[in-house]
């Protein structure tokens, strides 16, 4: 493993990928049992590091998946030793050419024993390699009880965030002296885009929220010296223009752009003075994740002020997540007492008489003693959302940096086209109720809002 002085500059976000190959010259050679192939640089970087988390993602074809599988493999000589590789759906696993015929491939002479039923390698020396699934957080339930020394997510992009915060809860190894000196690790890959890709990036991509000690190593088509490239290249270049550059370049900061933001319109900023008119617009969901509905809606609730002297709007706090209609109406209640009474609360009201009963239900035994409002929108999302839109390409929207800023951002500008457009919901939403509010509104709660008991992983 790698040690000292050399261990801190790999781990430092500032090495340039030239002095990365260099580094690896001075490396002892990776032994990875049962693998027939030799390492390239990015993959033995990738399996010399020690760290708990370390990301390996960018572009596609550098061999992010063998090298996931490599790190998998790297101590099944050791009794005691188990690994877990991750994907949402076993499927995955399993299609031609997946990593279970590359194990085949690599392990069926090998003396290994594979489980069909268990999905499982067992190796000689008593050690495991496993696949398995996760795809929301009612799977994490399936491991209760289990302990691995690797953990490996395979296209973390297509995880959620807090699947694979819960899943450390496998993180345990044996009291047994064959593994000494084994790290337990997590090591995940993936090309940018997916459901995932905001708090990815935001996790392991951008240094400004990179938490401390976790480790990104970024993949290039180049690092493969393997790749037949102009094939490959040939095969992207069929793909649409946003998905082709994060293939190729391994650019986080592409989407697919949409209709009507762009992200050179959108100023974020650090602060931004206390103002005098506020709204907190809310778009509840209150959907959960489950089997039959993977993917569904967001709640959001989304804080906009307005500054008259400089004519801005100020996004200056938005809440994002996927709850309980019961959780749901204790974060509206939690987030109007950190706003203040002063804060109307403007709730996006379905159709019909079951908008209405929520609306009602929210002032009368939720929000008592708060100004709250039920807002049905009427017309075309994009219609609502082209004033905001204009706003923002005249440079008269602020966002404040804050926890859900990069999913936020993510979602303006790839709509209409993106799987979800509640923020934009809840942004159009707010901006229309600003935009015609007569009465200027006293507001005396800070600029950074903390919500008790609020859950930013939920």
């Amino acid at each position: 493993m790698v040690s000292g002085r050399l261990a801190r500059r790999l781990r430092s976000p500032d090495v340039p990928e030239a002095a990365l190959s260099a580094l690896a010259t001075l490396l002892p050679p990776v032994r990875v049992p049962y693998c027939p192939l030799v390492p390239t640089v990015k993959q033995e970087l990738f399996l010399l590091l020690d760290d708990l988390e370390v990301f390996f993602g960018g572009a596609a074809g550098p061999g992010k998946s063998v090298g996931l599988l490599m790190a998998a493999l790297q101590y099944v000589d050791r009794s005691g030793y188990d690994a877990l590789l991750l994907r949402p759906s076993l499927t995955e696993f399993t299609l031609p050419g997946g990593l279970v015929d590359m194990c085949h491939d690599w392990l069926g002479q090998s003396g290994a024993a594979w489980s069909a039923a268990r999905m499982q390698w067992r190796f000689p020396s008593g050690a495991t390699l496993t696949f398995g699934y996760a795809r929301d957080v009612h799977d994490v339930g399936r491991y209760a009880g289990t302990q691995f020394s690797f953990l490996g997510f395979d296209e973390l992009t297509r995880f959620r965030q807090d699947v694979y915060l819960r899943m450390f809860r496998v993180l345990r190894q044996r009291d047994d002296p064959s593994l000494a000196g084994v790290p337990v690790r997590v090591r995940s890959a993936s090309n940018p885009g997916g459901p995932g890709h905001a708090w990815v990036k935001s996790r392991f991509i951008d240094p400004r929220s990179r938490p401390p000690g976790v480790v990104y190593l970024p993949a290039r088509m180049e690092d493969n010296p393997y790749l037949d490239r102009q094939a490959y290249l040939a095969a992207l270049a069929n793909l649409p223009p946003a998905e082709r550059e994060r293939l190729i370049r391994g650019d986080w900061d592409v989407v697919e752009e949409g209709a009507l933001f762009r992200y050179e319109w959108l100023r974020v900023v650090d602060q931004w003075r206390p103002l005098t008119r506020a709204v907190r617009y809310w778009d509840l969901a209150a959907t959960e994740v489950s089997a039959t509905n993977p993917d569904p809606d967001w709640t959001v609730g989304l804080r906009l002020e307005h500054d008259l002297e400089e004519g801005v709007f100020v996004v200056r706090h938005i809440i994002r997540g996927r709850w309980s209609p019961g959780r749901v109406e204790r974060l509206v209640a939690e987030t109007a007492a950190a706003d203040g009474p002063q804060v109307p609360v403007v709730v996006e009201q379905e159709p019909g008489s079951a908008g209405k009963l929520l609306v009602d239900r929210i002032r009368r035994h939720v929000l008592p003693g708060y100004v709250v409002r039920g807002h049905q929108p009427s017309g075309d999302k994009l219609l609502r959302a082209q004033p905001v839109a204009a706003a923002a390409e005249h440079g008269l929207l602020v966002i404040v940096r804050g926890e859900q800023v990069l999913p936020f951002i993510d979602e303006l500008v790839s709509f209409p086209h993106g799987p979800h457009d509640d923020c934009v919901d809840a942004l159009s939403g707010a901006h229309a109720y600003l935009s015609r509010a007569a009465t200027p509104l006293t507001v005396s709660s800070p600029a950074r809002i903390m919500l008790p008991g609020h859950d930013p992983l939920a």
